[in-house]
């Protein structure tokens, strides 16, 4: 029963859920309790036993309802097919590309993984010696800047209420090689809570 009242807080179909559970319980418990001259004679045995099949019931559904809820507030949401890159090509050292995702749920961190491609293979190979940064920008309010690299998850913090991130991604080449020129571009990118 304490679990029925629990998952009335958690959606609306639940106080519905909660309450027909409730009532069934208590309605049970009182035939069991009292016997009632009008009702014909019932086992105490038969009785004992459907209130224990319905207290099985309901704590049941009350557990199952509960472990529902909190899966659908933090699972993961891809957010892949709503990133927008920009200046995410021939981006040499020491520049900058950006990155903007609206925040469809509210989750606490944004995680992505970009891929690194060298522009011009014939050149020469960047990419090993390429390392990123990412500084997510929240209505002007810049956060922490993260480092990141190719192929790797990154994780960046999203402040509550956030409907709408912007990521700054600079550029850097460990070889301080200036012509190294790469792509940029992001091959995973989840919301979730953590």
């Amino acid at each position: 029963m304490l679990l029925v009242v629990v998952a009335v807080k958690t959606s609306v179909a639940s106080p519905v859920v909660a309450t027909l559970g409730g009532a069934v319980t208590a309605v049970t418990a009182v035939i069991g309790v009292f016997q009632l001259p009008k009702l014909p004679t019932i086992d105490r045995k038969v009785i004992k036993g459907v209130v224990a099949v319905i207290l099985m019931v309901d704590f049941g559904v009350s557990v199952g309802w509960a472990g529902w809820s909190y899966y659908g507030a933090n699972r993961p949401v891809d957010v892949l097919s709503t990133v927008i890159l920009g200046q995410n090509i021939d981006v040499l050292p020491g520049g900058h590309a950006m990155l903007d995702v609206a925040v469809s749920a509210q989750r606490n961190t944004f995680e992505l993984v970009f891929q690194v491609a060298d522009h011009n293979g014939e050149i020469g190979v960047c990419v090993p010696n390429t390392s990123l940064s990412v500084t997510p920008d929240t209505a002007g309010n810049h956060g922490g800047t993260v480092p990141a690299g190719s192929g790797t998850v990154t994780s960046v913090p999203v402040p509550a209420g956030t409907a709408k991130l912007h990521v700054d991604i600079a550029v850097t080449n460990t070889r301080g090689d200036q012509n190294c020129a790469v792509d940029l571009s992001v091959v995973s990118a989840k919301l979730q809570n953590k």
